[in-house]
């Protein structure tokens, strides 16, 4: 899997996990860490998490992916395709923001494309 902590996608911003391999199960015990962000810088950034069929000849197929964030469609006052969670998504967002430096846990279905949604 990959992550960005949104609005920066650069490749120096980009975490991944490693490959997981021989499985149609794979399971990730892999910690993200993004450093000098206050819970505050948290409510108009968004992670971006995204899953990869690993493939060494051709390119990589996409499987899924969520977005984490508060939903509200703007960033700095501008609105932005990107902040676009929804639902359960959102609602783990705020759990993690409400309980800092803290384990949460969260089950959400992946988004069949990273396309900008509204509901």
């Amino acid at each position: 899997s990959d992550s960005y902590l949104l609005p920066e996608k650069s490749k120096s911003s980009k975490q991944k996990t490693p490959v997981v391999k021989k499985t149609c199960n794979p399971k990730w015990n892999h910690t993200f860490v993004f450093e000098d962000l206050s819970v505050q810088d948290l409510r108009h950034r968004c992670l971006e998490l995204t899953i990869w069929d690993y493939d060494k000849i051709t390119s990589n197929d996409f499987l899924g992916g969520v977005r984490l964030g508060m939903g509200s469609g703007k960033f700095d006052g501008k609105t932005c395709d990107w902040m676009d969670s929804v639902g359960d998504e959102v609602a783990l967002w705020q759990q993690m923001m409400g309980r800092p430096n803290m384990w949460v846990y969260g089950e959400l279905h992946l988004r069949s494309s990273m396309q900008t949604r509204r509901s």
